[in-house]
């Protein structure tokens, strides 16, 4: 007699692999995992501080700690981890104690060397699309670093060289106002344009703003 198929529960789903640094964690990421679901239960390895900065050369906006816990409270993900290795392939050891049916990565993961490493363990290797979820734009955290936050500077009574005639009508503090616009700003106007690029370019948008936020000045963001 023929045995019964069982079937098929949630204890024999596909295990599902992907890995990355997820920071500055967007609709893009969520799109991502959603679609990587799809194919089985899903484990996200997530690159560590260090990697991050060996990497891109730059500290994390939010530290793995926050990465993993917001990673992890996502319904989508089975577990989530701190990749303890380094460099491109720093998931080596997770992907051996896991053994996954399906590595996946988007388009911008895609490389070589993770593919190569598949066919080795004889890891099914998909490439997914960066489809954002539908009605939302396609996100990527590059493109919201770009993002430049630091305020214009309108000053009420006009530019530094008025306050001489301003203090003598009507001597006292002076407040200066950072007010961020609701429409296409000109560059020609408000803060010099020139000394704002280069204070980004050097500092950053972050760091620029806490100091900003750290000075005696009284500005109103």
């Amino acid at each position: 007699m023929q045995a019964r198929r069982q079937p098929v529960t949630g204890n024999h789903k596909k295990k599902v692999f992907v890995s990355g640094c997820y920071d500055l964690l967007h609709s893009g990421h969520i799109a991502f995992f959603e679609q990587a679901a799809k194919y089985g239960d899903l484990y996200v390895a997530i690159g560590s501080d260090k990697t991050v900065f060996d990497l891109k050369g730059r500290e994390p906006v939010n530290n793995e700690d926050e990465r993993l816990y917001m990673v992890k409270s996502l319904s989508m993900v089975k577990e989530a981890f701190i990749s303890k290795g380094s460099g491109m392939l720093d998931f080596l050891q997770e992907l051996g104690e896991i053994k996954p049916d399906i590595f996946i990565v988007n388009t911008d993961g895609n490389t070589p060397d993770k593919r190569s490493l598949c066919e080795e363990l004889k890891i099914e290797y998909k490439i997914l699309h960066r489809d954002p979820h539908p009605g939302l734009p396609p996100r990527s955290t590059t493109d919201l670093r770009t993002i430049l936050a630091l305020p214009y500077r309108i000053d009420v009574a006009g530019g530094w060289l008025d306050q001489p005639f301003v203090s003598k009508e009507y001597p006292g503090p002076v407040i200066t106002i950072s007010l961020e616009p609701l429409v296409e700003f000109n560059e020609r106007s408000g803060m010099a344009t020139s000394t704002r690029r280069k204070a980004a370019e050097l500092w950053g948008p972050k760091m620029l703003l806490a100091i900003m936020r750290r000075s005696r000045n009284i500005i109103l963001l």
